[in-house]
């Protein structure tokens, strides 16, 4: 199932990137989306980007019916491969989010462009739950639980590039 999320920020692409490869700020991010453990690694990498890796634990945010498959718990493993900026000063990210021991998985592109004076981030990418017969009506309900939580690490970025530019 397809899923994009956007947002945009009067802070700039470099002020967003900044920020979203801050250990300390994608911990936030996790203590906002109601992690009830989580673990972030950034590492930069040869070629100029950044690697980064979050796993967390949460509490699932599902109907029943799905909760009956996934337990008291799920732990998610977020890895993103960051380029460095393009001439025009874009960054693009590969995103590979897998949720341990359940046949759920995301992988999407984000691109973080310069718009007007400010930024835009777009994450667009495919959410597979490969249960027979029942997947296609779980989809939706993950898409749900993965969309928030990237508008939750969207907005700890969106407020702390803007803090430290102020």
């Amino acid at each position: 199932m397809k899923l994009t999320v956007e947002s945009a920020s009067p802070a700039t692409v470099e002020q967003i990137y900044a920020s979203h490869i801050q250990q300390a700020v994608r911990e936030e991010a996790c203590r906002q989306s109601g992690a009830l453990s989580f673990e972030v690694a950034v590492t930069p990498t040869a070629d100029g980007g950044d690697e980064v890796r979050v796993d967390r634990v949460m509490a699932p945010d599902v109907p029943d019916f799905i909760r009956s498959f996934v337990g008291e718990s799920i732990a998610i493993r977020q890895v993103e491969q960051w380029t460095a900026p393009d001439a025009q000063g874009t960054r693009r990210g590969a995103i590979r989010l897998t949720i341990k021991n359940q046949p759920a998985s995301m992988v999407a592109e984000a691109v973080l462009t310069n718009a007007g004076s400010g930024s835009k981030l777009v994450v667009a990418g495919d959410v597979k739950v490969a249960i027979p017969i029942f997947g296609r009506q779980v989809e939706p309900q993950i898409v749900k639980v993965i969309e928030s939580a990237l508008r939750i690490e969207q907005r700890v970025d969106n407020q702390h590039a803007q803090r430290s530019v102020t």
